[in-house]
């Protein structure tokens, strides 16, 4: 399942330039630049929407294709992802995503951090839209599903095209994005905070949890969501320190 942020554009935009001077200056925090983090935003949204539409023209495979595809072609490391096919453990998946996106809204609990709400919020979609747009174009090297080895999953899901978008895996790479982007928030904004490691700890698990699932699931093969996993924390992590506030930093 791609993650349904599509619709989110426009109110990321809208946000940019209506509530950009509702939020306060801390002394330590993010610092926002208008015209930089409207490039940002802008480019991973408009790379995230044509690597999409480009997914939607993609052809799934015959059934003859399917019925000749050899599982001995895949990485050893990775074939062991073809044996799985655990609907519970989708389901699973996509709850974990959501209800992460609601665990980060916790970061909010304190005046300090609400105070700075938006900035947060600005640095944590620009994560999330360059993180999608970077799988999203991945997907399009069209590798086979793990699932499509295995002789117990119905042919109509084979012959989809979503079952040609298994590198690497989005829902791994979303979580991970999320943890990490609020982990970096907190450690910024609550450096002393005596639940800073429990929140480390949770950013570290539960994108590996995540991770696990995809591949119970049999959409996944290890490498994707391994790859995934460290794709979320390399956007989190970038957006983190173009956004770190130097010491008597203009707002613009």
């Amino acid at each position: 399942m791609q993650i349904r942020i599509a619709s989110l554009p426009l109110l990321f935009l809208i946000c940019i330039n209506t509530v950009w001077s509702q939020t306060d200056t801390l002394k330590t925090g993010y610092y926002l630049n208008k015209k930089r983090d409207i490039i940002y935003g802008s480019a991973s949204i408009l790379s995230f929407g044509t690597f999409y539409y480009l997914q939607h023209q993609v052809k799934p495979l015959s059934i003859q294709e399917v019925n000749s595809l050899n599982p001995s072609s895949i990485p050893s490391f990775d074939r062991v992802a073809t044996h799985h096919y655990d609907i519970t453990a989708r389901k699973l998946s996509n709850i974990l995503i959501y209800t992460s996106f609601l665990a980060r809204l916790g970061i909010f609990y304190n005046k300090k951090s609400r105070s700075a709400l938006f900035d947060i919020g600005v640095v944590g979609y620009q994560s999330i839209f360059l993180s999608q747009a970077i799988a999203n174009g991945f997907k399009l090297a069209l590798r086979n599903r793990p699932y499509m080895y295995n002789p117990n999953v119905p042919m109509h899901m084979k012959t989809e095209s979503e079952a040609r978008f298994s590198f690497f895996s989005a829902h791994t790479t979303t979580v991970s994005t999320i943890c990490f982007t609020t982990a970096f928030a907190y450690d910024l904004y609550y450096p002393n905070s005596k639940y800073k490691n429990l929140m480390w700890a949770s950013a570290i698990t539960l994108p590996a949890l995540e991770g696990f699932l995809r591949v119970k699931a049999g959409k996944h093969y290890p490498s994707d969501v391994l790859t995934g996993y460290l794709v979320g924390l390399g956007t989190s992590y970038l957006m983190h320190k173009l956004h770190l506030k130097k010491q008597n930093s203009p707002r613009f």
